[in-house]
């Protein structure tokens, strides 16, 4: 169980740093000042986002694999 919080932590804490990552890109283009450098901002936010997307995938399955290893014990 020990292991699986371990990756749940590192899932989570990968996760807070690409979300702090896209505020941070969301706030610089707002004060963008050319199109090339909004252009550039918008694909590094939407490289964080696809990569929150596999983290948050990341930590469903390694819930299920504790609920499904919580219902082993009870039974």
């Amino acid at each position: 169980m020990a292991e699986r919080n371990k990756i749940l932590d590192e899932i989570a804490n990968q996760l807070d740093e690409n979300i702090l990552a896209v505020k941070g890109t969301l706030e610089l283009i707002d004060a963008s000042v050319t199109e090339n450098d909004l252009h550039q901002l918008l694909l590094k936010a939407l490289d964080r986002i696809e990569v929150i997307q596999k983290l948050s995938n990341e930590m469903l399955v390694a819930l299920r694999k504790c609920f499904d290893k919580i219902g082993e014990v009870k039974e």
